[in-house]
């Protein structure tokens, strides 16, 4: 699985091995912080542990790229990110 940034869209994707979209965390700029949105993935592939993939993967994409912070909106992010403490630096 890999994760493609998509900026025209204010997206990250999560692409399976076939390369179709698996989820997506959807995000807003405002100056330097991101405001992760949402983070989705297909109903039919609830229960995959793919949302847990999903926001480790973009969050250490965004750690290694993006020079700003976040803000998770986003709840389930949000949880992600008080169980992770290795992703606290990135809050704003």
């Amino acid at each position: 699985m890999t994760i493609r940034h998509e900026p025209d869209a204010s997206r990250y994707v999560y692409l399976d091995e076939a390369g179709v979209a698996a989820g997506e965390v959807e995000y807003q700029r405002d100056g330097d912080t991101l405001r992760l949105l949402r983070a989705e993935v297909p109903m039919e592939r609830r229960g995959e542990g793919l949302g847990l993939a999903l926001v480790r993967e973009t969050l250490e994409m965004i750690r290694d790229e993006h020079h700003g912070t976040i803000q998770p909106i986003c709840p389930f992010i949000a949880k992600f990110m008080v169980k992770n403490p290795e992703f606290q630096a990135l809050r704003a």
